[in-house]
Order: C-alpha cells, then structure tokens, then sequence
C-alpha cells in the first residue's frame, strides 16, 4: 500500500509540474538512448542513462532515486515503470560529473491490433526524473518524449507452435505477467521461426514439475544441432542464447526443439486429478529478436 500511495503522489506532483511554464533541472542534464528504434510491445527496451552535472550544481541530500514512467496518453494510465537506484549514488554527484548506464526493462504485449479502433499504434509518455520521497518538493523532470508503441508483429519473427505441443491455458490472477499463460510440451516439442538472418537473442522461460521429477532434463536444439542441456536447478528456469545467423541455417525459416527426457501424467501423479495428458515441461514464454547492441 505505500509503494501505491507513493505513486499516486509521484503522479500528482509530476502533473503540477507539467503544467509549470518552467522546469527547474537543478544542473542536472539526461541524454536518453532507446534501442531499438522501432519500439513495439512485448519488447525488451534497451536505455542507456547519461546524467551530467553542470559546474553550478549543488550536491543533493538523501536518497534520490530515478523514476522511469511509460503512460499510456488516452487512458491516462502507467502501463510500467522502472524506478532505481542510479549506478552511482544520487547524494554521491559532484559539480561537473558523468554518470553513465544502461538497463533493460521489458514492454508487456497490452495491443489488441484486431480491435476495430485500433489505428496501428498507441502513443506513451515517457518520463523520467529524480525524485525523494522523503524530501518536500516537486520532482526534477530530466526527460520527457511521447513514443509510438506498436504491434511485436510488425517487426519480429513469426514463432509457431508446430508438432508436440498441448493447448495453451491461463491463470489471469498470476502475479508475474510471464505465468499469466502457458503450453506444457510432450517429450518433443517443435517451433518453426522465420529466419531474420541477423544475429538474435532467445529467452525461453519453463517450468518442471518437481513433484514427478528432481532430475528432469532440459534439451534445447536448433534445427538439430544442440544449443543447451540441463537439469533445472528450482520448478521455474529462464535461459537467454545468442543464436548466430549460422546456426538458423540459410533457409526462410528454422526449428527451435524443445525436448525433455522425462513425461509424466498428472493423473498419476497428482491427487484427484483426472487429467491423462502426457506433459513434458511448461514453456511461458519465448522471445526471439535481434539482438541488442
């Protein structure tokens, strides 16, 4: 409940200040760096932070974080943010100074591109500051841009579900947007991906069920070559690869195979549960695009 009201202040206090003729940066100057340059929703963002203070600045007192906030315009609603620590302390800056950084957040998938009203695009607010909570004042607005969010389809590969895999299911109440819908694989489990031939990155997030196995293998192949194998350590992984145009081959398209060297049956398994399925691991989630610079 603080971290909420603490929000709803932030957000009061920045539209006072949007609505101010001038806004006073407190020598304190943010270059902005997004990559992609064509932003599109289930994204992960590169930001690359540079903050300079000028020869007249004052060093700051406390704990001033960095407030990163996407809106959405017409809904007038946060659709994420990624407040932080700067990599040097805020209360640590001196006159004339340099502090430089990235990070990666991820932009959910929230476009319904088959609504009728939907115009190929919706357009965020992204604003960024310094900001207390502790220290009376408004907020310091160090960078504000309005970005055109659209569609993942426009730009990244298409994946499909080809041979080996069940239907997908949901749990809408889940806490992590990443469990929010599933496909449990079968012993072998094929994706056919259009082939980008550029150098990318693949994230693939599963589960284990623990309970049926402590030892269940994992083995993740491209065409048939072998990217990884391994034992999942907790019920939940998460992998990231680099895949090389090499490894996709020269066709239009190439198979990622998911395999598990152990199946199990729920009803077997689990009390009451009627459920005959043959199901290898959970995959939440998988993302393929170009790799970041």
């Amino acid at each position: 409940m603080k971290i909420k009201f603490a929000v709803v202040i932030l957000s009061i206090m920045l539209l006072t200040v949007f609505c101010s003729k001038k806004i006073d940066r407190q020598g304190v100057d943010l270059k902005l760096k997004l990559s992609p340059e064509t932003i599109t929703d289930s994204l992960y963002l590169k930001m690359d932070y540079e903050f300079k203070t000028a020869k007249e600045f004052k060093k700051f007192a406390g704990e001033y974080s960095v407030f990163v906030h996407f809106w959405r315009v017409n809904s007038k609603e946060m659709l994420l943010q990624d407040d932080h620590f700067p990599l040097k302390k805020v209360a640590a800056w001196v006159a004339n100074d340099t502090i430089k950084y990235s990070r990666v957040l991820f932009i959910p998938q929230f476009l319904n591109e088959f609504d009728v009203d939907f115009e190929g695009y919706e357009e965020l607010r992204l604003t960024v500051g310094l900001y207390n909570p502790k220290v009376q004042g408004k907020p310091i607005v160090l960078f504000e841009k309005k970005i055109n969010i659209q569609p993942a389809s426009i730009v990244a590969p298409e994946i499909v579900y080809d041979e080996g895999w069940n239907e997908i299911e949901t749990n809408v109440n889940a806490k992590d947007q990443f469990d929010k819908s599933w496909r449990w694989t079968t012993a072998k489990s094929v994706c056919i991906i259009e082939n980008p031939k550029k150098e990318c990155t693949l994230i693939i997030k599963g589960g284990v069920n623990k309970t049926a196995f402590q030892d269940q293998k994992m083995i993740f192949k491209i065409n048939d070559a072998l990217l990884d194998e391994f034992i999942p350590a907790e019920a939940n992984f998460s992998r990231e690869y680099t895949v090389s145009p090499q490894m996709m081959g020269n066709g239009d398209e190439f198979s990622l195979k998911i395999e598990t060297d152990k199946v199990f049956i729920p009803a077997k398994v689990l009390p009451n549960s009627k459920d005959n399925r043959e199901l290898g691991a959970q995959v939440f989630f998988i993302y393929f695009r170009e790799k970041l610079k």
